[in-house]
């Protein structure tokens, strides 16, 4: 009896269990029946690798959808066409762009939609089916997978460059260097000891110039003063260049200022004046001959010059 009770409510749980997942399913498929989404066309024109039928869609990190179709582009076999659904409201804009990422570490890929403004509109241009395309670049995933050829090549070119530079030739000089090195390390750690005699001689030779500090200061004070004075003198001797400048230029503006006012008097001086003075000096010269010859008179016979002289008559003798 007691067996058939706990058959009872086992059976009655799993009932229960069952009628609660069938409500849950139901209720699920409601609201994807009652979801309304809008599809989309995207054109990749790369490798699509790890990304499949399931696959969510992100817009700015949100997952607002997932990928129903993957497939050649019928019009262009270079192309990947993808089709994806999103919740009805998703702000798609016509400068939205859709990439292929990778999720974390598992390698699944995901279509991420960025991009757009404020200020754009919805993207509504439909495709030849219907569909609105949106614009679509090379993934982070492509560009690494596009890439890895190159660097490759440049890791086995730095491969062979290496193999080159290390001959036995090269490695032999490597081993020259490293033995040069150690020797001038040795002659610089011997070279070290006597640093430190040095350096004490260095300090002991800078203690003796501490008494010379107070005669250095003073010598400096005295040549600070020396340039002063010699700083003033030189102020003083520009001054004076400077007024004796201004003076000779006033000096030379009168003289202008004279010889342009005397100009006139000069040019008839020159003309009429010089022939008359020429006749004044000889005339002055002939009257300073007639001169001398009167005081050569005077010194001569003085009595004969101031008196004329005396006559004497012929004496007349009577018959």
């Amino acid at each position: 009896m007691e067996n058939r009770a706990s058959y009872i409510l086992v059976g009655s749980f799993v009932l229960a269990l069952l009628a609660g997942l069938f409500v849950f399913t139901a209720w699920v498929a409601k609201v994807q029946l009652e979801e309304t989404r809008q599809p989309y066309h995207i054109f990749f024109t790369g490798s699509v690798t790890g990304l499949q039928v399931g696959s969510p869609v992100r817009y700015r990190g949100i997952s607002v959808g997932t990928v129903t179709d993957i497939r050649l582009d019928p019009s262009n076999v270079t192309r990947v066409q993808v089709t994806v659904e999103v919740q009805e409201g998703t702000p798609i804009k016509t400068d939205s762009i859709a990439s292929l990422e990778v999720q974390g570490i598992t390698g699944g890929a995901y279509v991420q939609i960025s991009g757009g403004t404020e200020m754009s509109e919805l993207l509504r241009t439909a495709h030849d089916n219907g569909v609105p395309v949106i614009p679509s670049r090379p993934s982070s995933l492509t560009v690494v997978v596009d890439a890895a050829p190159q660097l490759l090549n440049r890791a086995l070119d730095v491969s062979n460059r290496l193999t080159e530079l290390l001959t036995p030739q090269n490695q032999a000089a490597f081993g020259e260097i490293l033995a040069n090195t150690r020797v001038l390390t040795a002659e610089l750690a011997k070279a070290s000891k006597g640093l430190d005699a040095t350096m004490a001689q260095a300090n002991r030779t800078l203690q003796s110039f501490e008494p010379l500090a107070p005669q250095l200061s003073q010598t400096v004070g005295q040549a600070q003063r020396t340039l002063s004075a010699v700083e003033t003198g030189t102020k003083t001797l520009t001054g004076d260049l400077h007024d004796l400048t201004v003076a000779l230029t006033k000096t030379t503006n009168q003289l202008n200022a004279m010889v342009n006012e005397n100009r006139e008097p000069v040019r008839d001086f020159t003309a009429t004046g010089l022939y008359e003075l020429t006749l004044l000096i000889t005339q002055l010269r002939d009257l300073s001959g007639q001169l001398s010859r009167v005081v050569t008179r005077i010194e001569n016979d003085p009595s004969n010059f101031l008196f004329g002289g005396t006559r004497q008559g012929v004496e007349v003798r009577g018959k």
